[in-house]
Order: C-alpha cells, then sequence, then structure tokens
C-alpha cells in the first residue's frame, strides 16, 4: 500500500523503495569526500569516466545498435555526443516524445531531429496526443498513482529497435540543473533559519507538487499533517552542509530516486530492455560527491550544470552546438492546453462519483471546491497537477484495491 500523502504532497513516497536502482547518499558522505581529499575532480575527469561507463555497457551487452531518449537539452545531447565520439559507426536511433503539434510545443523537437540527423543518426519522434488515455495499462505496470509516467512511450519505441537504451537521466539532480529552484532558495534564504525552516523553504521551490489547501484535500481515512514531511527532509537539511548542498542533496533523494528512476527501471523490465543511464552510474555520483554545488551553479549569471557544458563544448560538432537549448528541456506538457482538450472531460467523468471519496480517501467537496477553482482562475497549474494526481490514484485504487478495473479499462 503507497502512503497517500507522501504522494500527493511530495510527488513520491520513500516508503516503496528505490528497487536499489541509485544508491543512497549521506550528508555524512559528503563532508567525508570534501575533508579526505581537497582535490575537487575536474569536467575532464567527469568525462573520462562517464565515456569510461559508455564503452564498457556497450561492450558488455555486444550491442551493434542502440537507441537514446533525446530532447534538446543538455543531457540527453551530452550523452548523443560522447556516444558518437566512442562509436562513430554504431547504429544510434534517438527517441523523442512529443504531446502537441502546435509550433510552440514542437519546437524542442524540430530542435532534437536537426541535432541528431545532421550527425547522421536516426531520429523517431513518438507523438502521443493524449497521453493519460493508455493511464490505466501504465498504472499497472508501475503499480503507483502516478500520472506522468509517459516515458512508457519511448520505451516501448526502444524495444522494437534495440535492447540497449541510453538516457540523461541525472545531469539536474547531480550537476545543478534546476536553476530556477535554487535562486528562489537562495534569495528567501536567512542565516538564521532552522532547518525546519529550510525544509519549508525548500517545499515553497517544489509549490506544483502541492496545493495551498493540502490539509483539507484528505478524507477521514487519512490522517494529513505536515509534521510527517518534514521528517523525510529533515535528513537533508539538518546537518552542516552548505544551503544549496542540502537542496541538491534532497534533489537527489526524491523525485530522481523515488520516482524517475524506478519508473524507468519498472518499463525496462516490463519490456526487458537494458536501461543505461552514464550519469547516474557510481562512479560518476561519487566524482559529484566531491564537486561543490558553487562550482556546480553560477548563482550571479544563474547558470548550472557547469562542468557538464565544458565536457559538451569539448565535443559537440560546431554545426550543432547553437542549436542545444540552455533553459532546462524534456518531455513535458503544456498542463493548460492539455487541461482544455482532454484533462477536465477526463478528470470529471472519472471523479465525478469515485471510489477514493466513497471510501474517504479523499475529500468530495475539497475536489468540487478545487474544480471550481480552476475554472474561475484561469487554470492554476498547481490545481490541475492536482487533479491529475487523483485521477491516477483513482485508476491505481480501482486496479489493486477495489479490482474493479483492468489494465485494458477505457478512461
Amino acid at each position: 500500500m503507497v502512503n497517500v500523502a507522501n504522494l500527493l504532497t511530495l510527488r513520491y513516497d520513500p516508503e516503496v523503495g528505490n528497487n536499489g536502482t541509485i544508491r543512497n547518499i549521506s550528508y555524512r558522505e559528503v563532508l567525508n569526500s570534501r575533508q579526505s581529499s581537497n582535490h575537487i575532480p575536474s569536467s575532464a575527469e567527469v568525462e573520462a569516466v562517464l565515456r569510461k561507463k559508455i564503452r564498457n555497457q556497450i561492450h558488455q551487452f555486444g550491442a551493434k545498435r542502440i537507441s537514446l531518449a533525446i530532447s534538446a537539452g543538455i543531457d540527453s545531447n551530452l550523452i548523443f555526443c560522447l556516444i558518437k565520439k566512442e562509436f562513430p559507426e554504431i547504429e544510434l536511433d534517438c527517441l523523442t516524445v512529443s504531446f502537441d503539434n502546435e509550433d510552440d510545443i514542437s519546437s524542442e523537437v524540430l530542435t532534437a531531429r536537426k541535432i541528431v540527423e545532421s550527425q547522421n543518426a536516426a531520429f523517431h519522434e513518438i507523438y502521443v496526443g493524449n497521453p493519460l488515455k493508455d493511464l490505466p495499462l501504465l498504472i499497472s505496470i508501475i503499480k503507483e498513482p502516478r500520472w506522468n509516467i509517459y516515458q512508457y512511450y519511448f520505451i516501448e519505441k526502444a524495444n522494437t529497435i534495440s535492447k540497449v537504451l541510453f538516457t540523461g537521466d541525472g545531469g539536474d539532480e547531480l550537476f545543478g540543473g534546476y536553476t530556477f529552484r535554487y535562486r528562489k532558495f537562495i534569495e528567501n534564504l536567512k542565516s538564521d533559519h532552522s532547518w525546519m525552516d529550510r525544509v519549508r523553504l525548500y517545499l515553497l521551490c517544489h509549490e506544483r507538487d502541492w496545493v495551498q489547501d493540502q490539509e483539507s484535500m484528505f478524507g477521514s481515512n487519512v490522517k494529513f499533517t505536515w509534521s510527517p514531511i518534514y521528517e523525510i527532509l529533515k535528513q537533508y537539511f539538518a546537518n552542516n552542509l552548505d544551503p544549496l548542498e542540502q537542496v541538491l542533496l534532497a534533489d537527489y533523494h526524491g523525485k530522481l530516486m523515488y520516482d524517475f528512476v524506478p519508473t524507468n527501471q519498472k518499463y525496462f523490465t516490463h519490456f526487458g530492455i537494458n536501461g543505461v543511464a552514464p550519469l547516474l552510474s557510481d562512479d560518476v555520483i561519487t566524482l559529484s560527491e566531491k564537486i561543490p554545488a558553487r562550482i556546480k551553479y553560477d548563482y550571479q549569471a544563474n547558470i548550472g550544470k557547469i562542468q557538464l557544458r565544458e565536457i559538451l563544448k569539448r565535443n559537440v560538432p560546431p554545426e550543432i552546438s547553437h542549436l542545444i537549448e540552455d533553459k532546462k528541456m524534456g518531455f513535458s506538457i503544456d498542463l493548460t492546453k492539455f487541461w482544455i482538450k482532454y484533462g477536465r472531460d477526463m478528470v470529471t467523468s472519472n471523479l465525478d462519483r469515485a471510489r477514493i471519496f466513497e471510501d474517504n480517501i479523499i475529500n468530495r467537496d475539497w475536489y468540487f471546491k478545487s474544480m471550481h477553482r480552476i475554472d474561475k482562475d484561469k487554470f492554476d497549474v498547481r490545481d490541475i497537477s492536482k487533479m491529475l494526481q487523483l485521477l491516477s490514484l483513482e485508476i491505481w485504487y480501482r486496479l489493486f484495491v477495489t479490482c474493479e478495473i483492468t489494465p485494458k479499462f477505457c478512461l
């Protein structure tokens, strides 16, 4: 059974576990790694470890053809360039997911295509008009109530190409990619803040994961208070690390460890694919621990992933260097447009008489009040995201608790 309060507040549940896919990093481990040596690993050292990981994995699997999940951003293109440098003749198929054909959404896809095809690799766009249409099937594989689990589609496509799929996972968490959160955190941090103050500030920087009236959302069968949430995050902020180091530690042990990575791993297992994330190899994680946050992130310029940018600059062909985006990229949905086109109808048709209300998991009155608020307040993405979480919770509940539906259930 999942902890509903954790999932609907943090977007992950650490009580479920991470399937051993990546290791824990304690704050003591970070402190010890800094104290044992004054040496700060260079970007060249990180690059050498990444190249070795790529070589070893491709040789280990004996792969003549591989696939790579790619966007127009830094992390996946870094892996793309290093693979091309190490194995220039290998058959490389690059996969991206898109959710809308409108220009402002598909521009990233067009950029990714230009990058890939300019280097004589194959490019595949997997268009998913409505990523909720297969949600019962996807939840039946993941076995957790999540809605943003559409990496299924590029992993499904990869399965038709090769049994080896590379990703750029881990770059943001290990090397400081969430610059929009760091600046907000630093600007609002005070020198006398306690660990709990820092936890609260951290949560404010993740405001899309919860809603302002969070306490009112749950039914009588879920005893929600903020104290257990603070306790989950306490270990990352009740220590002597630099505040930004604390944020990076919490990010690593949050959605990455308990959402992104285990979700991918469940899909890899489902399709029998060998997933490879070079940035999350143990050796790269160890190196990243020894690099201070102030070197990963430039506060004045608000630029992160400085070491990865240096590696990319050394390896990216000049004809595509201008195409790779500085801002955070990835597979994402315009929630407002999606809500108008698909989301609202799918939510109301499945939640207006939901089991999670009947069984007092979620407060029905809160749901109707929030739906009204979405319409009145011009589609606040926080509320929309929460409604999609509730939809996934209802589907999960009916799949695994009441057993009323099957993975083939049509929303």
